[in-house]
C-alpha cells in the first residue's frame, strides 16, 4: 500500500526527547514541509514549517545528515528527499539539456539575414544565438542552461577566424542559474520539486 507524503499531515508531530521515534517525527515533519509547492509559500510557507525547515538548513550546512522519516518508509521507499548540488532546475518533460558552452537557438529564431540547412530544407534565422551553461575561468556554468527538444539542424555563424556552430531546435526553454545547494523532493517515487537553500 502507498503512503504518500501528504497523509503524513494527518500524523500528530509530537517533538519530545531526542530518540530515534524523535528523529523520524522530524524527518516526516521536514518531508512534508519541503513538498508544500512554491505557489503556496514553499517549504516554510505555513507557520508550523519554518522552524523545522530552518533547524533542517542549518544542519545540512554543518555536514549533518538529513533526517530520516519512516513513515515515508525512508530514502529506499516512495516518498523520499534528496540533496543534490546542481545549479540548474530539471528540464521540463519533453527537453533535454543542451550540450556545455554549446551554441543554440529555437527554430526560425537566429541572428542576421543567414539561413542553414535542416533536416526539413532551409530555414530563416531571426534572432541571436546563445551559449548554453557558458563556463568561467574556474571551469563552473555562470550563465542559463538550454533546455531543448528535437534537433532541427545547424549552421556556422562568426567570421572566417572566429567561426562557431550554431545548433537549432525545434523548442528551447532557458533556465538561469542558481545557488546549487538543492534538495530534490519525490512523492510516490515521482519527482515533485527542487528546493534551494
Amino acid at each position: 500500500m502507498r503512503k504518500p507524503i501528504f497523509a503524513l499531515m494527518c500524523a500528530p508531530f509530537v517533538i519530545g526527547a531526542a530518540s530515534p521515534a524523535h528523529a523520524s517525527q522530524l524527518g516526516c515533519k521536514v518531508l512534508l514541509c519541503l513538498s508544500n509547492p512554491s505557489s503556496n509559500g514553499g517549504p516554510t510557507g505555513l507557520p508550523d514549517c519554518v522552524d523545522p525547515i530552518n533547524r533542517l538548513y542549518h544542519d545540512l550546512s554543518r555536514g549533518r545528515p538529513f533526517p530520516t522519516c519512516d513513515l515515508a518508509d525512508g530514502n529506499d521507499g516512495s516518498s523520499y528527499a534528496r540533496q543534490v548540488y546542481d545549479a540548474y532546475d530539471p528540464c521540463p518533460a519533453t527537453l533535454q539539456p543542451a550540450s556545455r558552452d554549446s551554441y543554440v537557438v529555437q527554430e526560425g529564431k537566429a541572428h542576421g539575414n543567414e539561413s542553414g540547412r535542416g533536416g526539413n530544407g532551409l530555414f530563416e534565422i531571426t534572432d541571436n544565438p546563445k551559449v548554453s551553461e557558458p563556463q568561467n575561468d574556474y571551469s563552473y556554468s555562470v550563465g542559463a542552461r538550454a533546455c531543448v527538444g528535437k534537433l532541427v539542424g545547424s549552421y556556422t555563424a562568426g567570421t572566417y577566424d572566429n567561426a562557431y556552430t550554431v545548433i537549432m531546435y525545434d523548442k528551447v526553454v532557458w533556465q538561469p542559474a542558481h545557488n546549487p545547494r538543492a534538495i530534490d523532493v519525490f512523492i510516490d517515487h515521482t519527482w515533485q520539486q527542487r528546493v534551494r537553500y
